[in-house]
C-alpha cells in the first residue's frame, strides 16, 4: 500500500493541474534499523492515536489534558495511566479510512508535481510566506514538488536509507525549512518492553513497546534525508504520520539528549555491537534492542519515563548503564578538518592562504608518477596534508571540472607515503575524500598562469538536534515530544588558493668576436649563480649546473624554463675550429621575459710563411735578403712598428716564419716585408696575409723576385698615413727630363701596379743624352677617400739612390654616426630583445631611402649596454646624413612599429657622432596587478545558524590601453578561517589577480542582514568616493566607493569594507555557488 500526504506543500494551493513526475529519494538511515515492512502496517501504536488494522481486542481509555511544564531540553509531567484499547478519535477513524482508502490502489507510482519558474502561475498562496515562496518559483530560485510516501526499503551497510530499486522512497517535496513525520512500525526488545507485555496488540498492557518514527527534511547539500524519531515521552500520545508545523520544530540543547541521539541506535556516532549491555538476555546484535535502549534512555533523561518499566526492571537490563556510558562521551566536532602546508620552516596552516608552486623543468626521476603530458615541464604545490582536530573521521572533498587540467597526487597517511613514496594514488574522476592524516601535491602544467581558487568542503556533513513539541504540533496537552538529529547546519569548508610561479629563459648568442659569424657547436653550461626558489623549494643550490646546450646552426642555444634569478654560463666544450673561451658570463632572468646574451669565441687558427728569393731574370735562388712578419692590432688600428725576422734555411733555401696565431687583436691580419735585399739588387717585396678557416694551420708560400741593380726601375709602395694599409687605386705617372727644353716632358707614363709586390712599378729606364738620367714622378690620383700631393725629382745615374719610395697618403676625414637604440617596456621600462631593426640610407639622387648597406644593415644587440646599435655610418654626399630605423621583428609578446628618421650633422673636431633613441613597445598581455578587498564585520554579530555571512564585490575599470574590464568575487566567512582584530571584528578577504595595470572602482554589491558603513583604503594607490549616509536597505554603491588606481609603482591595491548587520530575523544570509563552464574550440 502507498501513504499520500493530504493537503499542499505550505498551504499553497494548485489552480490548475500539476505536472506529474516520479522520483526517487535518498534518505538518511540504514533500513538494517527497520523490521521487514510486511510488520510495518500490522501493529501500530497507540502513540498514532489510530490504527487500520482489525485486531485490536482490548479498549483503552485515553486520560487527556495533560499537563506539561516543560524546560529548556528537559522536562517534568505526570505520566498518563494506561491508555484503553479501541477509543479513538475521529481523527484516527479518518486516518484509518484513508490508509484502507489507499490499500485498494496497489498499482500506483509514487508520483509529484514539480513546480518551476515555467507553470508558477498554477499555485496561490493564502499567507504572505506562500506568496513569497511563489515569487522565488516564480523568479527561478527554487523548485516546489508535490508529496507523495512510499514504503519499500533495501538494506545497506552504512547509516542510510535509500531507495529500492523497483520502487521510490518517500518524495515528500520538502522546502529547506520543512520536515515530515512518518510512522514506521512497533519495535520490541527481548526483555521487559516486549511484545507479550505491550499496550499494543494481543499483549498484557503493562509495559510500553516502541513505534519506529522518522523524520523527513532537507540537509545541508540540499538533499532529503531522514533521521530517526525518538520518543521523549515513552507512555504519551504519538503523532501520525504529518508534515511539522514551523512553530513545533525547536532546537533541542539537552546535551544528555544530544548524546544519545548521537551515539544511540542509527545515530552518527552509533555505538553499533561494539556495546556490551552486560545482560545475557539482550541479544545486542538485534537492531531492535539497541533502538529499544535508545528509546527508553532518551524517554528516562528527559522526561523520566521507562515505559512503564520499574526502576529495577531498567537497572537489570542495563538501561542505566547504556545511559551512564552515554553521558561519559563527548560528542566530537565535525568542523574541525584542517589543512597545512609544508613551508620554508615546516608545517603551517594552509586555510585561506594562497600557496605558491615550485616550477620544475621536467620530469626528475624521483617523480614518476608526474603524468605524461607534463613530463617536459610542470608546477608543483608544496606537501599539504590533512588533519582532524576532532577526531571524527573528519576530511575534505576537493572537486574538480571535468576539464580541468591539473592532477593530484596523494597518499592516505604518513605512513603510506613513507612506504610508497614514488607510486602515490592519482586523482580519477571529477571528486576525492581526503581523511585525516591524508598527504597529497597538486600538479599542474607548466603554462599554468591564473591563480586556482579551492573551497572545499568538509567530508562530514554537520548535525543539529531538533525536538519536536508534542502540544505545539498538535494543540492539545499530553502529546508526545519527539526527538531527532539532522544533518543540517553549517558545513565545515577550507579555501586556499594555488598561485603558480614565473619562469624565463635565455638566449645565447654564439658569434665570432672580429666577424661576428654565427658559430654552432658551442657547448655551453648554465649555473646557478645564487640559491634559486620557486615556490617554498630551493630547486638549485648556488653553482649547481642546470643544463647543458649546443647552440645551433643560427649560433643560438635557449635554456628555457628557468626561475627568476641569477645565473652564469661558461663554455665547456668549443666547436670545431675555435679555441675554448675561458669567459664567464653571467645575467639575470626575470620572470616572462627572454634575457639576450652575447658569448663569442675565437677561431683556433695558426699559420707558417715560407719565402724563396729569386733573381728575377735568372731564377737563381738568392740569399742574403730579410724578411719580417708584422702583426696587425685591432686596439692601435695598425701593423705593429717592430715585427718578427725570418730565419733562412740553407739547405732549403728558404725563408721561414715561426708559427703564429689567430687572436681577438690581430684579427688574424699579419704582413710579410722585406726589409733588406740581396747585395747588387733592387727588392720591396710585401705581401699582407689573414688567417681566416677555422681548424686550419695555413703555410703561406711566396715567391719574392729580386733584380739586378743595373736594371733600375721606380718601386713605390702606397700605403695609409696611420694604418700602413696598401692602397691599391692611387696613380702614378713618371715624367722625362729634356734637356732640349730644359724641362720635363708635359706627357707622361702611368706607373702599372703590380698586385703580387703590391708595388707601383715603372718600365726599365735608360739614361739618354737628352734626359740625362733625370725623371719626375707624380701621384696624379689619391686614392678614394685619401687627400695628399706628391712628387719625387729621381736621378738614375746615381747608383747610390734608391729607387724604391714609399709614399703614405692621409684618409680624408670621413664623417661617421652610429644609431642606438634603446628598446624598453612601455610600462616596466625594462630593457627588452629579441627586437630586429633594419637602417635604410638616403640616396640623394633618387630620392629615397633604400637597403644598400649590406651586413650594416641589421643593428646588433649590446648586452652590456642593454641597447641595439648600427655599426659606423659613412655620412657622405650621397646620403646627406640622413638615414631611417624600422623595426622589422618585435620582441616576442610585444607589439609596435617604431619608424624613425635621423639626420647626422658634420660638427668640427668630431668625426663620429652618435645618436641616441628610445623606442617602446607595448606587450600584448598589460603586466597583471592585484586589488584585495578585506571584508570586516563584527564576530560577535554572526550566527552560524544562519549560515555563513557571504559578501559581493565588483570591479570595473579600463586597463592602461584603454581596453575595458569586469569582475566578481566574493568572500564568505566559514567557522575557523578568519582573523579577529583587536576592536573584535571577524576579518576575511578576497584578492582580484591577474587585473591589466589600470583604474578600477570597487564596489559592495546588496546582501541580507548587513550594509555597507564605511571603506578604508589600505594602499596609498586607492581614495574612497563617499556618496551618501550608510543606511540598511541603500544599495552599498550608492554609500562608497574604492577606486583603485593600478601602476607599475604601485602593483598591489587594498580597500576594507565595514559591515554592520542590521537584521537578525528569519531571513538567511545570501550564499553562492561556483560553476566552471567548459570551453571548447575545434
Amino acid at each position: 500500500m502507498k501513504r499520500k500526504i493530504t493537503g499542499t506543500l505550505l498551504a499553497l494551493l494548485i489552480s490548475g493541474s500539476s505536472i506529474a513526475a516520479s522520483a526517487s529519494t535518498v534518505m538518511g538511515i540504514s533500513s538494517e534499523y527497520l523490521p521487514e515492512i510486511e510488520e510495518a502496517v500490522e501493529n501500530e501504536d497507540p502513540e498514532d492515536g489510530g490504527s487500520e488494522t482489525e485486531s485490536i481486542q482490548q479498549e483503552q481509555n485515553v486520560v487527556s489534558d495533560t499537563e506539561e511544564t516543560l524546560a529548556q531540553g528537559d522536562s517534568e509531567t505526570e505520566i498518563s495511566e494506561n491508555k484503553q484499547s479501541g477509543n479513538f478519535s475521529e481523527n484516527d477513524k479518518k486516518t484509518a479510512e484513508i490508509f484502507s482508502e489507499e490499500e485498494q490502489q496497489s498499482g500506483e507510482e509514487a508520483d509529484f508535481a514539480v513546480f518551476s519558474e515555467e507553470n508558477a502561475d498554477l499555485l496561490t498562496g493564502n499567507s504572505e510566506e506562500a506568496q513569497e515562496l511563489i515569487q522565488d518559483i516564480e523568479n527561478g530560485e527554487m523548485i516546489a514538488f508535490s508529496p507523495a510516501l512510499a514504503e519499500s526499503f533495501t538494506q545497506t551497510e552504512s547509516a542510510q536509507v535509500t531507495a529500492d530499486d523497483n520502487e521510490t522512497l518517500a518524495v515528500t517535496a520538502l522546502g529547506a525549512s520543512q520536515y515530515y513525520l512518518d510512522v514506521w512500525t512497533r519495535v520490541y526488545c527481548d526483555e521487559i518492553w516486549t511484545a507479550a507485555n505491550d499496550f499494543w496488540g494481543s499483549g498484557n498492557q503493562t509495559r510500553m513497546g516502541c513505534t519506529y518514527r522518522s523524520v523527513h527534511y532537507v540537509d545541508d547539500t540540499g538533499a532529503e534525508k531522514v533521521s530517526p524519531l525518538y520518543c521523549l515521552k515513552a507512555t504519551k500520545d504519538g503523532v501520525d504520520s504529518t508534515t511539522l508545523k514551523n512553530d513545533a520544530v525547536k532546537v533541542l540543547k539537552n546535551s544528555t539528549v544530544q548524546k544519545l541521539l548521537y551515539f544511540g541506535y542509527g545515530g552518527p556516532g552509533d555505538l553499533g555491537t561494539s556495546y556490551d549491555p552486560s545482560c545475557g538476555h539482550i541479544n545486542w546484535s538485534k537492531w531492535q534492542n539497541r533502538y529499544v535502549f535508545t528509546h527508553i534512555a532518551l524517554s528516562k533523561a528527559y522526561f523520566n519515563d521507562c515505559g512503564y518499566a520499574t526502576e529495577t526492571e531498567v537497572e537489570h537490563v542495563g538501561i542505566n548503564r547504556f545511559l551512564n556510558k552515554i553521558r561519559t562521551l563527548t560528542i566530537p566536532p565535525r568542523n574541525k578538518a584542517a589543512l597545512s602546508v609544508y613551508g620554508e620552516n615546516g608545517w603551517i596552516s594552509a586555510t585561506g592562504q594562497t600557496i605558491p608552486l615550485s616550477v620544475f623543468r621536467s620530469r626528475p626521476d624521483n617523480l614518476p608518477y608526474i603524468p605524461n603530458s607534463m613530463k617536459n615541464g610542470f608546477q608543483m604545490s608544496p606537501l599539504l596534508k590533512i588533519t582532524d582536530g576532532g577526531k571524527a573521521g573528519n576530511g575534505i572533498i576537493i572537486t574538480r571540472p571535468a576539464t580541468a587540467t591539473w592532477q593530484l597526487a596523494y597518499w592516505e597517511s604518513a605512513a603510506d607515503r613513507e612506504a610508497h613514496l614514488t607510486s602515490p594514488n592519482m586523482m580519477s574522476g571529477t571528486s576525492l575524500t581526503l581523511k585525516d592524516g591524508a598527504r597529497f601535491y597538486l600538479i599542474f602544467p607548466l603554462e599554468t598562469s591564473a591563480s586556482q581558487k579551492y573551497s572545499c568542503k568538509m567530508l562530514l556533513q554537520p548535525v543539529s538536534y531538533i525536538l519536536v513539541d508534542g502540544k505545539s504540533q498538535t494543540g492539545k496537552d499530553g502529546v508526545q515530544d519527539f526527538g531527532a538529529y539532522v544533518y543540517q547546519g553549517t558545513r565545515g569548508q577550507l579555501t586556499f588558493s594555488m598561485k603558480p610561479s614565473g619562469y624565463g629563459n635565455v638566449k645565447i648568442t654564439k658569434t665570432e668576436a672580429n666577424t661576428g659569424k654565427k658559430i654552432a657547436g658551442a657547448q655551453y653550461a648554465i649555473y646557478a649563480a645564487e640559491a634559486l626558489k620557486s615556490g617554498y623549494r630551493t630547486r638549485y643550490k648556488k653553482d649547481q649546473r642546470i643544463e647543458i646546450g649546443t647552440t645551433d646552426k643560427t649560433g643560438v642555444y635557449t635554456f628555457s624554463k628557468l626561475i627568476p634569478g641569477k645565473y652564469y654560463v661558461k663554455e665547456i666544450k668549443a666547436p670545431t675550429g675555435y679555441l675554448l673561451s675561458t669567459a664567464i658570463k653571467s645575467f639575470t632572468v626575470l620572470s616572462g621575459k627572454t634575457t639576450a646574451v652575447s658569448v663569442t669565441d675565437i677561431m683556433d687558427i695558426s699559420g707558417t710563411v715560407v719565402i724563396t728569393k729569386k733573381d728575377g731574370d735568372t731564377g737563381d735562388p738568392l740569399a742574403g735578403a730579410a724578411f719580417t712578419l708584422y702583426e696587425w692590432s685591432k686596439k692601435t688600428g695598425s701593423y705593429g712598428k717592430t715585427g718578427k725576422a725570418l730565419t733562412y734555411d740553407k739547405q732549403k733555401r728558404t725563408y721561414n716564419s715561426e708559427k703564429f696565431s689567430y687572436t681577438e687583436d690581430n684579427q688574424g691580419k699579419f704582413r710579410i716585408r722585406e726589409t733588406k735585399a740581396p747585395v747588387n739588387y733592387t727588392g720591396n717585396w710585401q705581401k699582407d696575409i689573414r688567417l681566416t678557416e677555422p681548424g686550419t694551420a695555413k703555410t703561406f708560400t711566396f715567391e719574392a723576385l729580386n733584380y739586378q741593380k743595373n736594371k733600375r726601375k721606380i718601386e713605390i709602395r702606397k700605403t695609409d698615413e696611420e694604418t700602413g694599409d696598401i692602397l691599391e687605386d692611387a696613380e702614378f705617372t713618371l715624367y722625362e727630363y729634356s734637356a732640349a727644353r730644359k724641362a720635363y716632358k708635359t706627357t707622361g707614363t702611368v706607373l702599372q701596379y703590380d698586385s703580387e709586390q703590391q708595388l707601383y712599378v715603372s718600365e726599365e729606364l735608360l739614361q739618354t743624352a737628352d734626359n740625362t738620367g733625370k725623371f719626375k714622378i707624380t701621384e696624379t690620383r689619391n686614392p678614394k677617400g685619401y687627400e695628399g700631393k706628391w712628387e719625387q725629382e729621381v736621378d738614375i745615374s746615381d747608383e747610390s739612390v734608391s729607387l724604391f719610395l714609399e709614399v703614405q697618403n692621409k684618409k680624408v676625414p670621413e664623417y661617421k654616426g652610429v644609431i642606438r637604440l634603446k628598446k624598453t617596456d612601455v610600462y616596466t621600462g625594462e630593457p627588452l630583445t629579441g627586437a630586429e631593426f633594419t637602417v635604410y640610407q638616403w640616396n640623394q639622387e633618387k630620392k629615397a631611402y633604400e637597403d644598400d648597406l649590406g651586413e650594416k644593415r641589421i643593428l646588433r644587440y649590446d648586452s652590456d649596454r642593454e641597447s641595439y646599435y648600427t655599426e659606423e655610418l659613412l655620412i657622405t654626399e650621397e646620403n646627406g646624413g640622413k638615414f631611417r630605423i624600422v623595426e622589422t621583428k618585435n620582441p616576442e609578446n610585444y607589439k609596435g612599429n617604431y619608424d624613425k628618421t635621423v639626420v647626422f650633422e658634420k660638427k668640427e673636431g668630431v668625426l663620429t657622432s652618435e645618436i641616441f633613441l628610445q623606442a617602446e613597445n607595448t606587450p600584448v598581455i598589460l603586466p597583471f596587478g592585484t586589488i584585495t578587498v578585506m571584508k570586516k564585520i563584527k564576530e560577535a554579530d554572526i550566527i552560524w545558524a544562519h549560515g555563513n555571512p557571504t559578501f559581493f564585490f565588483s570591479v570595473e575599470g579600463t586597463d592602461l590601453a584603454g581596453v575595458s574590464h569586469h569582475y566578481e568575487d566574493y568572500v564568505t566567512f566559514v567557522p575557523d578561517s578568519y582573523e579577529v582584530d583587536e576592536n573584535g571584528y571577524a576579518v576575511a578577504a578576497v584578492t582580484f589577480q591577474n587585473i591589466p595595470l589600470g583604474q578600477y572602482t570597487v564596489w559592495e554589491k546588496p546582501v541580507l542582514r548587513y550594509y555597507l558603513k564605511e571603506i578604508l583604503a589600505n594602499t596609498e594607490n586607492v581614495r574612497i568616493v563617499k556618496e551618501a549616509e550608510a543606511a540598511y536597505g541603500k544599495d552599498p554603491k550608492e554609500i562608497a566607493t574604492g577606486v583603485a588606481a593600478l601602476t607599475m609603482e604601485n602593483r598591489e591595491a587594498s580597500l576594507t569594507f565595514v559591515n554592520k548587520k542590521a537584521r537578525y530575523d528569519r531571513y538567511s544570509h545570501n550564499d553562492c555557488i561556483k560553476n566552471t563552464i567548459p570551453l571548447l574550440f575545434s
